[in-house]
């Protein structure tokens, strides 16, 4: 989907407030986390794949809260009564008198405050991964169950904050492995996780932000409200354990309570997202999202970095991770120019799609020739057929396979590409340099590859 336009909100006390809007569907708000980014959240597609199902089904708005990505920066740290003004400002320059909110870990704090202070402005509220009022924490130990993780004590979650703080933006996995540890062996995610970081907050944005989530406390906010409210927690959430889900789910009457394995806090990089994201649909809808696999034509193009092991011993860890983040940057800049869509990162490589078989080979070309540039050498395979498309934004089949394995038997800094695409582009200024016929793992008959050049 097209990437929405950024606009900007005016707070009571004249902060610029970032937000965007997209789909159709019931009016739902998100109120983020302890970081966002309003732009470069379409640069991932973990988030676009929640995006995109967030856009067919709602119409769905989220912002950068007052000083944390592209919202201006207070003065001091913000109280907990500014931030929910602040929620009052983004739904008032949405044109939006009523909406549904979604807040996540801090934004569910600000979101049981706002629920219970503007009763007449809410219609629904779905509180995830968050807090209770300090006030409630003696009850907390009551909700732990046997199997779940240990539970922490605050003065333990303060200090891993305020250590993420001290390596901010320079030590990213620090975030990745308590907050997001299903994805702490995705090397690639980490690096892209340090880019949200340094482009999210300064080290002294990020270190104000971390001190004023201390100071949070929506007080009996849970007990005042009147809307329907699901809580929706993640069972082995290392951050906010749990039991505060289970506890929060109690004290607000009448809510619905779904609970989904997993240990991550931001649940967005989970493998099992779906089970968080068809509830929440459920929920704002009535309706529970059906999960469909259509096929289409598609170009399917594979890269790897030729030798990446050897390169990193050979430059150092630090320096083989900045260039690596330069990969990863020009190579997406690259994707996004040729009107393709990055399907997943593949350890040092991406698994891209494209409409237009002779987009996906001059993309091929241009990340070979522009990486060779920054000392980066890939082999890059392309294919064309009919591939399935998955509604999480998935794709399989055995021209995904096929291309995988063109790749796989390319030379290095090559791009290779398969007999049928080398056809469909028959009469085109690309030239096919014949390289034999090869057995492909897993695909039936053996199969003429062409190194492509122009």
């Amino acid at each position: 989907m097209r990437v929405p336009e950024t606009r900007y909100a005016r707070s009571a006390d004249g902060l610029r407030l970032a937000y965007q809007e997209w789909g159709e569907g019931p009016r739902v708000l998100a109120v983020p986390g302890l970081l966002s980014n309003v732009e470069l959240m379409w640069e991932h597609e973990y988030f676009v794949r929640i995006n995109e199902m967030f856009g067919r089904h709602l119409h769905f708005a989220c912002f950068d809260k007052r000083g944390i990505g592209l919202s201006d920066r207070p003065d001091e740290p913000p109280t907990l009564e500014q931030r929910i003004g602040d929620i009052v400002a983004v739904m008032d320059a949405l044109g939006w008198e009523t909406a549904s909110l979604l807040g996540v870990s801090e934004g569910g704090l600000m979101s049981q405050l706002f629920a219970a202070t503007y009763p007449e402005r809410i219609e629904r509220v779905l509180l995830h991964n968050t807090a209770v009022s300090p006030r409630y924490y003696g009850r907390v130990y009551s909700y732990v169950r046997d199997g779940d993780v240990a539970l922490p004590h605050n003065t333990e979650v303060a200090n891993r904050f305020r250590a993420m703080a001290d390596g901010w933006p320079d030590r990213p996995n620090d975030m990745v492995e308590w907050m997001m540890p299903d994805q702490a062996d995705n090397e690639s995610f980490v690096r892209w996780v340090g880019r949200l970081q340094r482009l999210s907050a300064s080290p002294r944005d990020f270190r104000r932000q971390v001190e004023s989530v201390f100071t949070l406390d929506p007080g009996d906010s849970p007990e005042r409200i009147v809307s329907p409210t699901l809580v929706l927690h993640v069972k082995g959430d290392r951050v906010l354990h749990v039991a505060m889900g289970r506890l929060l789910a109690d004290l607000i009457p009448d809510a619905q309570y779904v609970e989904v394995d997993g240990p991550d806090h931001f649940s967005w990089a989970l493998p099992n997202w779906r089970e968080l994201i068809d509830p929440t649909i459920e929920f704002f809808t009535g309706h529970r999202p059906a999960r469909t696999v259509t096929r289409r034509f598609a170009s399917v193009l594979f890269t790897d970095i030729v030798e990446s092991t050897h390169r990193s011993a050979e430059v150092g860890d630090s320096a083989w991770r900045s260039i690596l983040e330069d990969h990863d940057r020009l190579a997406r800049k690259l994707v996004d120019e040729h009107e393709g869509r990055v399907v997943k990162s593949t350890g040092d490589g991406l698994l891209v799609v494209f409409d237009s078989p002779s987009r996906c080979v001059e993309c091929g070309l241009a990340l070979c020739e522009q990486l060779r540039a920054i000392d980066v050498t890939i082999r890059a395979g392309v294919h064309a057929g009919e591939i399935e498309v998955h509604d999480d934004g998935d794709v399989s089949g055995i021209a995904v396979n096929l291309a995988a394995r063109v790749e796989q038997h390319a030379a290095d800094g090559e791009l290779w590409a398969s007999s049928t695409m080398r056809d469909m582009l028959l009469g085109s200024s690309m030239h096919f340099d014949d390289r034999g016929e090869h057995a492909l793992k897993g695909i039936d008959g053996a199969w003429r590859l062409f190194a492509v050049g122009t």
